[in-house]
């Protein structure tokens, strides 16, 4: 019985460096899908600025590309994280994703340049973080 809990807790042991670097290998490829997102739109306040969505622990920009209003989309968090990004051109939304895990996100914008546009959209401050 002491030799199965001894096993139990060796692999126990070891399965923790595997899954913090698990942790980095996923963050590290969602940031880089969420900056290849943030390359094709540029400049945030790119004309083609369309329109946005607000959420408890993020704001997104959504932005048009051809004839589709809502091509790709950039989610930030309060500290000017962006935690996601969606690229609809294809038809099928690629989606890279940190919402559940922020702070390893790599990609970082001005937070006050996506609250400026985002009031320019008419929302109103006591949706927007101080930044």
């Amino acid at each position: 019985m002491r030799r199965i809990v001894l096993v139990a807790v060796v692999v126990l042991v070891a399965l923790v460096p595997i899954g913090a670097w698990e942790r980095e290998r996923r963050a590290d490829e969602e940031s880089a899908g969420m900056r290849s997102v943030l390359q094709e739109v540029g400049s945030l306040d790119s004309q083609d600025l369309r329109g946005f969505r607000i959420f408890a622990n993020f704001d997104c920009l959504v932005y048009e590309r051809g004839r589709d209003d809502f091509a790709l989309e950039l989610c930030v968090d309060d500290h000017g994280r962006v935690v996601e990004a969606i690229d609809r051109r294809d038809g099928t939304p690629e989606v890279w994703s940190l919402r559940d895990d922020p702070s390893k996100s790599e990609v970082v914008v001005d937070r006050r340049e996506v609250n400026r546009l985002l009031r320019r959209m008419n929302v109103p401050d006591a949706y927007l973080p101080d930044a």
